[in-house]
């Protein structure tokens, strides 16, 4: 028997043995009164999860079948799989496991912080796998004004439509959106996509953002999918001029992502300075420091 005989033959097993161990009850069928066995049949378990029945005979005969990782991911649902189980379906059916999702960091390590803040005067903040923003240096809160939004609504997505003078200063913004938009389908395909309790997060924020804003919505529709990647950017701020800037993506533990928004030249420099007084940007980040948190915006 080859390599990949045996393969398919352990697919058959492992799935004939997960079918029977799912009881009519757990998924909210009727128990019936003629079963041969006590678990689904067949037919209930391609229904439940949304494939053809002869498709799914033949893949549980151990016939060349090779199942998208969208459908293994919606048998590992219907067969209550935990998240061991869900990766070893996947390696039986041929295809890399998903990337166990990150936990969400309580607070933001100390070191990340001081790495923030030693950006000033470049803008940088740290965003979670969920986009929600972490913590943040002074000068981004000068440029991008996180603090204006409740607690609920720091997050990069819902703060790029949300916040109006921030579109009005961005240089070409409909780009700038667009592609994030991008990005945040593929983090979403990247957290287990449809039905996968991991990246619910991030469903409930693309739903947000189809409510609240149209050209969101439409743009959605689109299905762009793009890696996360830095990008340059200019902008036309009110006080201090054009900023001609490049967005730096960095990647950290536990699913964090250190965001650092350098200036390009010289002038661009000093026109970030001016947006934060040298001494409100140090006590601030005393205070980020010695609290372990982003610091309050200096009003």
């Amino acid at each position: 028997m080859s390599d990949e005989e045996f393969r398919r033959q352990a697919l058959s097993s492992f799935l004939r043995a997960r079918r029977a161990a799912v009881t009519p009850e757990q998924v909210g069928l009727a128990p019936g009164v003629r079963r041969r066995t006590p678990g689904l049949r067949r037919e209930e378990l391609a229904l439940l999860a949304g494939v053809g029945v002869t498709w799914y005979t033949w893949l549980e005969q151990g016939r060349e079948i090779n199942p998208s990782p969208e459908v293994l991911t919606s048998l590992a649902r219907t067969l209550r799989l935990d998240r061991a189980e869900t990766d070893y379906l996947f390696r039986l059916a041929g295809s890399a496991p998903r990337p166990a999702p990150p936990d969400r960091v309580p607070q933001v390590p100390a070191a990340l912080l001081r790495m923030v803040q030693a950006q000033s005067p470049a803008p940088a903040f740290v965003m979670d796998a969920d986009w929600d923003l972490r913590a943040w240096n002074p000068p981004a809160e000068a440029l991008l004004e996180f603090s204006r939004f409740a607690p609920a609504d720091r997050n990069l997505a819902w703060v790029i439509f949300a916040n109006e003078r921030s579109r009005a200063r961005t240089v070409d913004w409909e780009r700038h959106a667009r592609r994030t938009l991008a990005e945040l389908r593929a983090a979403y395909g990247e957290r287990g996509g449809d039905g996968a309790p991991e990246a619910e997060p991030l469903a409930a924020l693309i739903r947000r953002l189809r409510a609240a804003f149209p050209e969101a919505d439409r743009w959605l529709d689109e299905h762009r999918v793009s890696e996360r990647a830095g990008t340059e950017k200019e902008l036309d701020h009110e006080t201090v001029g054009r900023l001609n800037l490049d967005q730096v993506v960095l990647r950290a533990p536990d699913g964090l992502q250190l965001v650092v928004i350098s200036p390009r030249d010289r002038e661009t420099t000093e026109r970030l300075r001016a947006l934060v007084p040298a001494a409100d940007a140090a006590d601030a980040a005393a205070t980020a420091a010695r609290t372990g948190t982003a610091a309050e915006p200096v009003r």
